[in-house]
């Protein structure tokens, strides 16, 4: 029986985030998993495949050859940077969420200037982003997965209207939080299942490129191709925050979770009330197994954001009541509601695919 107070003693996962185990060291399931695909990545082997990916497809189409989402943060403006300097020509995009900071604004339009790069802003068609939103905290207790499936689609729908066969992202669970299902979801199927009949099939489908057996196609047959930079090269914030701060003029903080949203603390608020922990726990202990934070550095950040997120409880609770148009009973009810009924029978098998042929690639089957 697990103690509720055991915390893995390689990252610092708690007994109570969602499908975690310990092995009897007491590391963590998801430590194990990580291990299993990244410990022992040959960087130079990695490297050596990036550019041959890279190579397939630099200057094969006009004016664009790669496309690559910017939204602000750390990551997609370094690798934005990246392909520059290895004479990509990307077309940079930006989904409009409605929560974008000031910071984010800057950070992209001081990462178009300085790279010289074209950009566009992608603003849904329908009015009914904000109903979408509110309908999800409601019915399921989040609001993220409308913003990540937006996000995707909006992807997408832009490499096609380009004709561009390569989306390029600066985001991998090497190096950010490994959610499980249970802790976060954002497929097709699942925002299909939340939206049910409040929205009508044109607004579903209009919201949502493809669905998850068709985008899982996609990925197999890598039309597009979606690549994820942190898998094929070092990736250490010490290292590209202080670059692209210089280079940049990037504005952020450090090993913080999603500095270009306003809706972030709130986001975390509904986590650690729901599970007890926040997602940047999650995030924090991938870079401990990456080795670019100390166990107890990680711990303390963890903590320090918890307790200022408890601290600003007030706030946060009236932020997400103006923002959504919730009661306050409303919001306790979004609390104690539980997206998971929500996930697709497709979604669950195809995740247990997952598992399996990653056991089998890597070897540990």
């Amino acid at each position: 029986m697990t103690d509720r107070n055991q915390r893995c003693t390689r990252c610092i996962l708690p007994a109570n985030y969602p499908a975690i185990s310990f092995d009897e060291t007491g590391v963590c399931s998801f430590c194990r998993k990580w291990e299993m695909k990244w410990r022992s990545l040959d960087f130079n082997r990695q490297e050596t495949l990036l550019e041959s990916i890279l190579s397939r497809y630099r200057g094969r189409s006009e004016p664009y050859d790669c496309l690559i989402g910017l939204s602000g943060g750390k990551d997609s403006c370094y690798a934005a940077y990246v392909l520059m300097k290895r004479n990509l020509h990307p077309l940079a995009c930006t989904f409009d969420n409605g929560f974008m900071t000031d910071r984010a604004l800057h950070n992209i339009s001081s990462t178009v200037k300085t790279l010289r790069m074209d950009h566009v802003f992608i603003h849904h068609h329908s009015r009914r982003l904000p109903d979408l939103y509110r309908h999800f905290m409601l019915t399921a207790g989040e609001f993220c997965s409308v913003c990540n499936v937006g996000i995707r689609a909006a992807l997408y729908r832009m490499a096609r209207s380009y004709g561009i066969d390569l989306i390029v992202s600066g985001h991998s669970i090497r190096t950010e939080a490994n959610s499980p299902g249970e802790f976060f979801t954002c497929s097709s199927g699942y925002f299909h299942n939340v939206a049910g009949n409040a929205f009508s099939h044109k607004t579903r489908k209009g919201f949502v490129h493809i669905n998850q057996i068709e985008r899982v196609i996609s990925h197999i047959q890598r039309s597009p191709h979606y690549l994820q930079l942190p898998s094929f090269m070092i990736w250490k914030e010490e290292e590209f925050i202080p670059l692209i701060e210089r280079e940049l003029n990037w504005q952020g903080l450090f090993g913080r979770q999603h500095t270009d949203c306003r809706m972030s603390d709130a986001k975390e608020y509904l986590k650690l009330k729901k599970f007890g922990v926040v997602e940047l726990t999650a995030k924090l202990s991938s870079l401990v197994r990456d080795g670019q934070l100390s166990r107890d550095e990680a711990l303390r950040l963890s903590r320090e954001y918890s307790d200022g997120l408890m601290e600003h409880e007030a706030e946060l609770r009236d932020q997400i009541r103006t923002e959504f148009d919730l009661t306050g009973e409303q919001l306790d009810r979004a609390i104690q509601t539980t997206h998971t009924r929500f996930i697709s029978r497709t979604d669950t098998a195809l995740s247990a695919l997952k598992s399996l042929y990653e056991r089998i690639r890597f070897g540990r089957c």
